[in-house]
């Protein structure tokens, strides 16, 4: 159980970090990097934690 709520936290405390970037610099490729690391975080969590391991 505490490995699910660290996954989760850490995933929280990514998102917190890398959203300075198009905050504070706007470009649509930044913007765009931004996202795709964010969905690749979002991702490798819900494969390694949310989901049930067989």
């Amino acid at each position: 159980m505490i490995d699910r709520i660290m996954a989760i936290v850490g995933l929280l405390m990514l998102l917190a970090f890398i959203s300075v970037i198009p905050i504070f610099v706007p470009h649509p490729d930044l913007i765009v990097v931004t996202l795709g690391c964010a969905a690749l975080a979002g991702y490798d969590v819900w494969r390694s934690v949310i989901v049930k391991r067989r």
